[in-house]
């Protein structure tokens, strides 16, 4: 953290030298507001980003930081651009999180009854939870986990590993490429969507089980249990057993579509 003391009167040219030494040699950058007080930062690089707030919202546009924690109790956390930097982000109450890009090795985000929404998501593990709000993720890369109980789930396009769990929630994806895929829901329907050419084990399992007639699984196995239906097999391959994915709803349907990626991004810009 940079302490400095200025006093000037000269002027424009002086007010432009203090805040080039300003982004030249900030360490830490440590934030509190109280009540509804807002806190804007932009395009800054420093080595540690702490904002913490109560009700007031908080906006970061195009942030470099080894480490970015934001906290706020009931307030809105935006961000615009790219927030680089391993991340942690926790909103109780009805805070909610809308970040454009996320871009590190490590993120975590939580909310409580707000939403959680991030277009981008680049790290090599990533964990987002929320207890009452939905998760909607736009394009995603990496080893990610998310988790809600009553909110829903929906993902534009996966690569990498994916685990998501919810209780009474849906959940909606679209997997493009992906190594292991988990996807669990007590109550609500689990919608699968993968491009006919993607190669995968997949075992699917619910009430009700829908795959498209697009898509024909090799080696199909079929079990039905306690009103429970499960059916597995091997999608444009035998042999892999590495690359899976597996869909498991206690009380609602299963379906596998077939989407291709220009689908995918036409949905998305709809």
């Amino acid at each position: 953290r940079v302490a400095m003391r200025w006093r000037w009167s000269l002027g424009v040219d002086l007010t432009l030298l203090i805040l080039l030494l300003i982004k030249l040699l900030i360490l830490d950058l440590d934030i509190k507001t109280s009540g509804t007080g807002c806190v804007k930062i932009q395009k800054i690089e420093c080595d540690n980003c702490k904002i913490e707030t109560e009700k007031g919202t908080s906006v970061l546009q195009s942030i470099k930081s080894h480490k970015i924690d934001i906290r706020t109790n009931g307030g809105k956390v935006i961000g615009l651009g790219t927030l680089y930097g391993n991340t942690d982000i926790r909103a109780t109450e009805k805070g909610s999180v809308n970040i454009e890009k996320l871009q590190g090795t490590s993120i975590n985000i939580s909310t409580e009854d707000g939403l959680l929404k991030t277009k981008y998501l680049y790290a090599e593990t990533s964990s987002l939870s929320s207890v009452a709000g939905d998760i909607l993720l736009g394009s995603i890369h990496g080893n990610t986990s998310l988790q809600t109980k009553t909110g829903s789930i929906t993902v534009d396009s996966s690569d990498g590993s994916l685990k998501a769990s919810t209780h009474h929630g849906t959940i909606d994806v679209y997997v493009s490429q992906l190594r292991k895929v988990d996807l669990k829901s007590q109550k609500g329907s689990i919608t699968v969507k993968v491009p006919a050419s993607l190669k995968a084990y997949l075992q699917l399992s619910g009430r009700k089980v829908d795959v498209s007639s697009e898509i024909q699984l090799k080696e199909t196995q079929s079990a039905s249990k306690d009103d429970h239906v499960t059916i597995s097999g091997h999608m444009n391959q035998r042999n892999e057993t590495d690359k899976w994915i597996k869909a498991d709803t206690q009380n609602g349907k299963v379906c596998l579509k077939s989407q291709s990626w220009i689908q995918s991004v036409k949905l998305k810009s709809s």
